[in-house]
Order: C-alpha cells, then sequence, then structure tokens
C-alpha cells in the first residue's frame, strides 16, 4: 500500500498530506468493494492483516457481492484469523493463545470484529467485545475502547452512563492526543448530547460544551489537526441543529 493513488483516508479522497501519518489513518483501497463501506470499519479490517496476508486475501473481495454478504465475508474472515492464530498459538504450548503471543495484533482483529458487528446491527455482540477488550487491555490507562462503547449508550438512550463514561475518556484524549484532535471533539460532541438530552436542567451545560468546541475549532486551523477543520465544524453544527430542532418539537 506504498501508492497513494486510488486510496482514501478518514477525509476521502481529499489530500491530508502529513495527517496521513497519524496513527488513526489508512490508506483503504477506492474500488467498488471497499467504497460503500464506512471508512473505520475499512481501515480497521485492514489493519488486522499483514501485508501479505491481505495480498492472499484480495481474490475474495469481490466488487460484485452486496453490501450485507461483503460484512458477512469480513466477519468471516476476521473469526477465522483469530481461530488460526489462537490454533498457532497453542500448537507451542497448549496454555497460550493469540492474546498472548501477539496482543497488538489481537486486539486490532477484535476491535476489526466490534466494528463490523456494529454496521451489521449487532449491537448486543458489539458491546460484548468492546467491554471484552476493555477489560483485557494491557495498558490500564488506555480508555479508547469506552469511546465507541460510549456512543452505545448514548444511542440506546443511556444518556447518564453515557457522560459519566466519556467524561473520563474525554480527559483521558485530550491529555494524549490533545483536545482539538478529532477524536476528542467527538467526545465533547457526544457529552454535549448526552448532557442536554438529559432534561432542560443540563441545557445549559451542554451549550457550554458547544460554545467551547467553537473556540477549539476556530483555532485548530494554525495546529496539527488543520485539515480536520471544516469537517469538524459541519459536525458540531449539525448537532447543535439538531438539538435545538429537537428542543422546539418537545416545546
Amino acid at each position: 500500500m506504498g501508492d497513494q493513488s486510488g486510496v482514501r483516508y478518514s477525509q476521502g479522497q481529499k489530500d491530508i498530506g502529513e495527517a496521513r501519518h497519524f496513527s488513526w489513518e489508512y490508506p483503504v483501497p477506492d474500488n467498488d468493494f471497499w467504497r460503500d463501506l464506512p471508512y473505520p470499519l475499512s481501515r480497521n479490517f485492514l489493519q488486522s492483516f499483514s501485508s501479505e496476508r491481505l495480498r492472499r486475501l484480495s481474490a475474495r473481495f469481490d466488487d460484485k457481492l452486496d453490501r450485507a454478504t461483503k460484512l458477512e465475508l469480513l466477519a468471516r474472515l476476521l473469526h477465522e484469523e483469530s481461530d488460526e492464530q489462537d490454533a498457532a498459538a497453542a500448537g507451542a504450548d497448549s496454555s497460550r493463545t493469540f492474546y498472548d503471543v501477539d496482543y497488538i495484533r489481537w486486539r486490532a482483529v477484535w476491535l476489526a470484529i466490534s466494528s463490523v458487528q456494529l454496521e451489521l446491527g449487532q449491537r448486543a455482540e458489539a458491546e460484548s467485545t468492546l467491554r471484552m477488550l476493555h477489560e483485557k487491555r494491557r495498558d490500564p490507562a488506555n480508555l479508547s475502547h469506552l469511546h465507541t462503547l460510549a456512543s452505545l449508550l448514548l444511542a440506546r438512550g443511556e444518556y447518564l452512563e453515557a457522560e459519566r463514561m466519556e467524561t473520563d475518556v474525554k480527559a483521558w484524549l485530550d491529555g494524549c492526543v490533545q483536545r482539538d484532535s478529532p477524536q476528542a471533539l467527538s467526545a465533547r460532541r457526544m457529552l454535549a448530547e448526552a448532557t442536554w438530552k438529559q432534561g432542560t436542567d443540563r441545557r445549559t451545560e451542554a451549550e457550554q460544551v458547544l460554545d467551547e468546541m467553537r473556540v477549539i475549532i476556530g483555532k485548530m486551523g494554525a495546529g496539527q489537526y488543520a485539515v480536520y477543520q471544516d469537517e469538524e465544524r459541519e459536525m458540531m453544527d449539525k448537532l447543535a441543529r439538531t438539538l435545538h430542532e429537537g428542543q422546539q418539537d418537545e416545546d
């Protein structure tokens, strides 16, 4: 994947310059198989395999498959990879597993599995996978899987729990990737929505989060995350409109 032509990143085909080296960016083929799948899912899947393994699998990425069949194929390949790696680990020592032998790849495979589960609408399975990833993390300080888990709770209407979880995630993200990163801004969007939807007495707090985001996004153009500024502004404005329109409907 050294050739950057015919690939997309999180911003589509936009030239993101040096931002392509951020850990959350990965060149996803811009072809008929991958194009109608979410970028994060595609990235997570591709990062789960070595270049050689992807080359051997490439013939199975048939662009004539419908979307549901593609997702089922990706799920099957990921589970096969996990099973094969477990078997290989046990071959030398029956007490060892894929997790024991190569935690980084184990985590990548199961993160990709959770992405496919979410896209297939298997929310209970995705929640179970994310909780497992969090509980079995090697670094106790890493809260990355709680970020996705909080989004599930938010979608399910568990606003207070989502707020509590994402408050911790936001503080962690501010410390490790800075408050103007796409991830930290995503955490703030979730906090604004979770707080707002708890009732009218929490909406001043939600507005304060939105105001903070406006300030942060306004300054992004001079920072390392400048390439994400337009998208972040659009997502924040869309959230603010949605929340206020919902309030008008209630009134």
